[in-house]
């Protein structure tokens, strides 16, 4: 036996099988950790917060069902981009179909609105911090996400990171919904949005420097 032999075998000795689903387990994990964290910086950040109108039902519900679906978007292909074959196209076609519907529905709101209520729509009360906020909220899933990365195997650290960190952002801008002052559709579409991006954006660039193998 050679000395590479012999350093295999050492390697492998104390290898030990693990269950098909403990990378997705390991994900759950992360996914719940990310979300506490999110709420515990919405709840620290409340009494800083200004309540100034009734938020509608259906803004709500299209707030959270928005963030909801970009959510479960992105946690599929943090799953996905966490194994050397995973492909996410798919997923990014549903993430357009998402942004296409609430692209639809703010052209809808504003069709039907008077003129001097657009600069409302689109820019509410919180647009000029509206996406940092998110991106904040979702920096304890953004870390959680990076962390369960560092122990899977992706392909192209640009990507992995750019969906960990959008997942944080999508994550962060769910739990931001619950407390969010706006009503407008547009607002919704782009500033939610941009969150989430800017959110991807930091994820691409931590994660070209911490996800080589």
């Amino acid at each position: 036996m050679t000395k590479i032999d012999e350093l295999i075998e050492t390697l492998v000795s104390d290898l030990a099988p693990i269950g098909r689903q403990a990378l997705r387990l390991r994900l759950a994990c992360v996914i719940v950790l990310g979300i506490t964290g999110a709420v515990v910086a919405l709840l620290t950040s409340l009494p800083f917060r200004p309540h100034l109108h009734h938020v509608t039902l259906a803004a709500f519900w299209v707030k959270f069902l928005y963030t909801a679906s970009l959510m479960a978007v992105t946690i599929v292909a943090l799953d996905r981009v966490a194994r050397p074959e995973g492909s996410i196209v798919a997923l990014v076609r549903v993430s357009v179909v998402a942004f296409s519907i609430m692209l639809l529905l703010s052209l809808a709101q504003i069709g039907t609105s008077p003129v001097t209520s657009y600069l409302g729509l689109i820019f509410g009360y919180s647009a000029s911090f509206c996406p940092f906020l998110i991106l904040a909220f979702g920096l304890p899933a953004f870390v959680a996400n990076m962390w369960f990365l560092r122990r899977a195997a992706p392909m192209d650290p640009g990507i992995a990171g750019f969906v960990a960190g959008a997942c944080g952002g999508a994550i962060g801008g769910w739990v931001y919904s619950l407390a969010c002052i706006e009503n407008g559709m547009p607002f919704i579409a782009i500033w939610y949005t941009l969150g989430v991006l800017l959110s991807g954006l930091l994820g691409t660039l931590v994660g070209k420097l911490v996800l080589h193998w």
